[in-house]
């Protein structure tokens, strides 16, 4: 089946890919997530049973915050899991189907914007903190290198920007009568 006669609403192969790439990405920061959680009670447990923490497990736990919830947005949007609020586009859809269809499409592109906007003021950071060596933590003690984390941001951002113009796609294609209620 050609692209022009994929019917309205049918996954493509773009559209699968993207689910692919961002459900995996979903999986390492949940994985991340529970590795986190066996380092932490393991500090807590040398700490005080032993007297020895985990050097470093602060800076750790600080920057993976970041690149977890990097890693999971595009598929938090993806879902349609994020929080949003639908009642005015609820009303305006019940009398003028086409007004929020448009402002639905113009939300999209706005959050595609966005993401790519973050993407592109972070990339220069990312680039710049791996050819400095960049590192976080006490010299001597603990250090970790910065660039990951800065290219996390980067690559969350623009699967968030593709997330968001799939959905604007689909917008595009789709009757102007949905009801945003139940999106």
């Amino acid at each position: 089946m050609t692209t022009s006669e994929t019917p309205v609403g049918a996954p493509t192969r773009l559209d699968r890919l993207a689910d692919a790439v961002m459900g995996t990405a979903n999986v390492v920061a949940t994985l991340w997530i529970l590795g986190l959680m066996v380092l932490i009670v393991a500090d807590v447990l040398g700490r005080e049973t032993l007297g020895q923490p985990i050097a470093g497990v602060p800076e750790m736990v600080k920057y993976s915050i970041v690149g977890i919830v990097f890693l999971q947005i595009a598929h938090t949007h993806r879902k349609g899991e994020m929080i949003r609020s639908t009642g005015i586009l609820g009303m305006l859809n019940a009398r003028y189907p086409r007004a929020a269809k448009a402002m639905e499409l113009t939300a999209q592109l706005c959050g595609a914007a966005f993401a790519l906007t973050l993407a592109w003021a972070v990339w220069p950071k990312a680039i710049r903190a791996y050819e400095r060596g960049e590192m976080e933590g006490v010299q001597g003690h603990f250090t970790l290198p910065v660039w990951p984390f800065l290219s996390l941001i980067v690559l969350g951002s623009v699967l968030l920007a593709l997330s968001f113009l799939l959905s604007a796609a689909r917008e595009v294609q789709s009757r102007p009568t949905q009801d945003f209620r139940n999106t």
